[in-house]
């Protein structure tokens, strides 16, 4: 189905009451989150304001609590402008939750800034993550954010029991005192409104108060930060931003001394040296032994305990030595975080859908399987006219029906795979297979007339893997569809299929070059499962590019194998069987 046609189909719905009203929020939601998200939008002006206004009606029949699981199931997925500005539109909870999970650019951010109201606002004011101008921008709704003000409907008592006019004027006098001149006069306007304000009868308190609060504003806002607290500001706003990568310089016990980058304090003073206790910082193995040896290592592993560092690292460095005594002096290196195939995870990231663990993902994938099965069974009666004779019209409508039909069987199998791949089901006994018959079997099934040429180089004598049959056929398709559909029209899908020796036996890889649509895209936008590409993708991943690939490389993960994202292709590595098994038996 199209998206227009989902959309005028979603905006179509008459039935705004109980579940079905929760439906049509989630599903109007799920459309501004995919389509109008900043980087890039496909809907229409008229169909993002038909959309809001959706939104809005339905406001009234969904309970809080929903709307506020709608905000946190979208999580970073919240990249939609307007969408954004929707919720903190709303009740205060809500606000807050879409406030600090909205992943907007800095200039969607100012430009979004004067429609939000003062709450939202403040929760943004709390993220560390927002650049220097969005910091600024906040900075100039300070007088209005900021302010005291005793305009309360919870109020308890008189207003003018809060400050008296004795009490009031030796207050100001005193701090107006203590108080610098202004570095600016404030617009002559501005000041006669204020004076119309402190004359006008039963607000005069509330004038006062006004004021001191202004002049208090405007004299911290304009005092430029001095000595030791403008370093300690300085070193705090230098803290809250953990870069990704930094350099780094040890003495000769192998402490670190210097880095380019990040919070000193978090840095300076691990050690190379000693390998990391349990729950403690330091390295692994393979750095403590280069040390040792007082030779160079590269990507090794380096865990940091707490602070805004926290996490695993990997570490590169090169020893140096004094050149006149040729004294070890220490290392030089480059520290980054790990990539996404670096660090051990569970596949069970490919089927986090709303929440649902593979349980009952599983059992959902069943309860909606039954009644598709019923709808399939009855559209091929009507196509292939079994009880009967039918009009065209409805033999073409059920074959339209059955073959979507088909579709989402296929999509369910899918779920019910990833599923079962990240419960630990490790399917039927391994086997051994041919992984050129594999290929072959998976490239005769795609190509087809209409579909972009496959031409995969497939090396002789490979030798054989030992895997699940299902697995196997299962990962070969899906890394051919994915790379199929996604491919422009008339692009060919080229790639290699070849024996690499490493170690004992070695593996077999698959890799494919990327199509002209992939290229230049991070391994984590490819991975995202909320991830859209550019275009319409109609014969794309029906759940979506992320969760394939996640979902081939859970199945990689059982068999041993792995899957990599290069910058120009994608690798499939299983490993090889046989080779030393072969060489013992004619020995």
């Amino acid at each position: 189905m199209r998206f227009n046609d989902l959309m005028q189909t979603v905006l179509a719905v008459n039935d705004r009451s109980g579940l079905s009203g929760v439906t049509l929020w989630r599903q109007c939601v799920d459309l501004l989150a995919q389509r109008d998200r900043a980087d890039h939008s496909s809907l229409a002006d008229e169909e993002r304001l038909a959309l809001l206004n959706r939104l809005g009606e339905l406001r009234k029949t969904v309970s809080e609590t929903q709307r506020l699981a709608t905000v946190v199931e979208l999580g970073r997925r919240l990249r939609s402008p307007a969408l954004a500005a929707f919720f903190a539109d709303d009740r205060p909870s809500i606000a807050a939750a879409a406030m600090s999970r909205a992943d907007l650019p800095d200039a969607q951010w100012i430009a979004l800034l004067p429609h939000l109201n003062p709450t939202a606002r403040g929760v943004l004011r709390g993220r560390r993550d927002t650049g220097e101008a969005v910091r600024q921008a906040l900075e100039a709704f300070g007088a209005t954010d900021l302010v005291l003000t005793t305009d309360r409907d919870d109020m308890v008592g008189e207003p003018a029991m809060l400050l008296t006019d004795e009490m009031a004027t030796p207050v100001q006098d005193e701090v107006a005192d203590l108080l610098p001149p202004p570095a600016f006069a404030p617009p002559t306007s501005e000041v006669e409104t204020s004076q119309a304000e402190t004359s006008q009868a039963g607000i005069g308190e509330e004038s006062q108060i006004r004021n001191l609060v202004d002049r208090i504003a405007r004299f911290t806002h304009g005092r430029a930060p001095l000595g030791q607290a403008g370093m300690a500001r300085a070193d705090a706003v230098e803290d809250v931003r953990a870069p990704q990568a930094f350099a780094f310089e040890t003495d000769a016990m192998g402490t670190i001394l210097w880095v380019d980058k990040g919070p000193r304090a978090a840095l300076i003073g691990l050690a190379l040296g000693e390998v990391a206790l349990e729950g403690g910082s330091g390295p692994d193995g393979h750095v403590a032994g280069a040390f040792a040896r007082r030779s160079g290592f590269q990507n090794g592993r380096y865990t940091i305990n707490g602070g805004a560092m926290e996490g695993e690292w990997r570490l590169s460095a090169t020893p140096f030595f004094d050149p006149r005594s040729g004294r070890f002096q220490g290392y030089r290196g480059q520290a980054r975080r790990p990539y996404l195939h670096e660090v051990a995870v569970r596949p069970a990231s490919a089927v986090a859908i709303a929440g649902l663990s593979a349980d009952s993902l599983r059992q959902l994938v069943h309860e909606l399987r039954t009644p598709l099965n019923a709808i399939l069974g009855f559209a091929e009666i009507i196509e292939q006219q079994l009880f009967g004779p039918a009009g065209p019209e409805y033999r073409d409508m059920a074959g339209k029906i059955a073959l979507d039909a088909r579709h989402l069987l296929a999509a369910f199998d899918d779920l019910d795979l990833a599923a079962r791949v990240s419960r630990g089901d490790e399917g039927n006994s391994p086997q051994r297979m041919d992984p050129a018959l594999l290929v072959t079997q998976a490239v005769a099934r795609f190509s087809e007339p209409g579909s972009p040429a496959i031409d995969i180089a497939i090396a002789r004598d490979l030798p054989q893997v030992q895997l699940d049959a299902v697995h196997g056929e299962r990962m070969v398709q899906h890394l051919l569809r994915t790379m199929v559909s996604v491919a422009p029209v008339g692009e060919a899908v080229t790639g290699a299929c070849w024996f690499q020796p490493d170690g004992g036996e070695g593996r077999v890889v698959l890799a494919i070059d990327r199509p002209s649509s992939l290229a230049g895209l991070e391994e984590a936008q490819l991975l995202d499962p909320a991830y859209v590409g550019e275009g319409d993708w109609a014969d794309g991943p029906l759940l979506g590019l992320g969760f394939s690939l996640r979902l081939i490389r859970g199945l990689a993960t059982t068999c041993g194998g792995a899957l990599f994202v290069e910058a120009g292709r994608i690798l499939l590595t299983i490993p090889a069987v046989g080779v030393a098994e072969d060489n013992a038996d004619i020995g």
